[in-house]
């Protein structure tokens, strides 16, 4: 019984590290079409202020500002910072219809072009992205996973849409220290296998000695049984040989002359 519960901890342990490895791999997708989304938008915000800059040189117009990017080490104000670049794009449109010679200008075209270009790779990034989210959280779903990935530290990722762009900021809650969480729980499940293993050792020494102790007393009793036949065997085949030994004939009675 030990040992059998022995053997079951050591395929949970694989089962366990398995699902965790898959989980990490699924995670770390996640992560760089996060980054990928992330290097599109700030390329996006690069490219308007551009424009705003070419733009307030044909008009001095009170309401073209600079994005600002609220940052956090990598991570930007997507909300924010998106709203207020197509903002400022719909403003630099309006006033390239107003002013003929900036709609002309050659680097006010490239900068669109290259606008369109970073709008329709956001997107591919964006959809990327969303593909990752849900490999990630369907595997976080399905059992055995979904009955320890909390425990691992592995927290459902967030979507990008319109409705919800500044969840797509939270993502660094989504960079949690499952490593540590996986190293405790192998650390507390390394002891516990340990512990049955010397439980099914020490059974395993006392189940020796029983059998030990039982094959002397059988063995005694064998040699015991084997005497007890061999002085039976022995007796018996004395008075055996004694009665198929021939009979000598009576003597012939003497008669007289």
């Amino acid at each position: 019984m030990l040992f059998l519960l022995f053997m079951m901890f050591i395929g949970a342990g694989f089962i366990v590290v398995s699902r965790y490895n898959a989980l990490q791999t699924l995670a770390q997708g996640v992560r760089e079409a996060h980054a990928n989304v992330m290097a599109s938008m700030k390329k996006r915000i690069d490219l308007t202020n551009k424009l705003i800059d070419i733009a307030k040189g044909y008009a001095d117009h009170e309401k073209l500002t600079h994005v600002s990017v609220a940052s956090d080490g990598d991570n930007i104000s997507v909300g924010g910072a998106g709203t207020a670049t197509a903002g400022a794009i719909n403003q630099v449109m309006k006033l390239a219809t107003q002013y003929p010679d900036l709609k002309a200008n050659t680097t006010f075209q490239q900068l669109m072009a290259q606008l369109d270009q970073i709008e329709a790779d956001l997107q591919v990034k964006r959809e990327a992205y969303n593909g990752k989210v849900k490999d990630y959280n369907t595997a976080l779903v399905r059992l055995p996973v979904s009955l320890y990935a909390r425990q691992l530290g592995f927290r459902p990722a967030p979507y990008f849409d319109v409705e919800n762009a500044d969840a797509l900021e939270r993502i660094k809650d989504f960079h949690s220290e499952d490593a540590e969480h996986l190293k405790q729980i192998l650390s507390v499940g390394g002891r516990r296998i340990a512990d049955v293993g010397r439980r099914v050792a020490d059974s395993g020494a006392k189940i020796a000695a029983e059998s030990a102790r039982v094959g002397m007393v059988a063995l005694e009793k064998g040699i015991e049984k084997g005497a007890e036949l061999h002085r039976r065997h022995a007796t018996g085949g004395e008075s055996s040989n004694d009665a198929s030994a021939p009979q000598q004939p009576p003597p012939a009675p003497e008669i007289d002359a």
